[in-house]
């Protein structure tokens, strides 16, 4: 299962730098990578910051776009064996 949360926050140096850039607590930042189990958001970032990333990502020269967001696998990519197809 993909995690966009991972994705972005590596890509960004880390939930702190991150938070310190969208004006959040690191906390709150680290919530999106843990599971639903532990009070995260399962590896989904809330859809109210992905404008926000994408302009800091361009601003800084970070590579990101909206597919990495939502954690899409890429078209035309063969689901893992043993994926469920019905």
């Amino acid at each position: 299962m993909l995690n966009p949360a991972h994705t972005v926050i590596a890509r960004f140096g880390g939930s702190g730098p991150l938070a310190r850039r969208l004006g959040l607590d690191r906390s709150a930042v680290h919530r999106w990578a843990l599971p639903r189990t532990r009070t995260g958001t399962g590896g989904l970032i809330p859809s109210r910051y992905h404008q926000r990333l994408l302009e800091l990502a361009a601003a800084e020269g970070i590579a990101l776009s909206a597919v990495d967001l939502i954690g899409q696998e890429p078209r035309g990519k063969a689901p893992p064996p043993g994926a469920d197809d019905g």
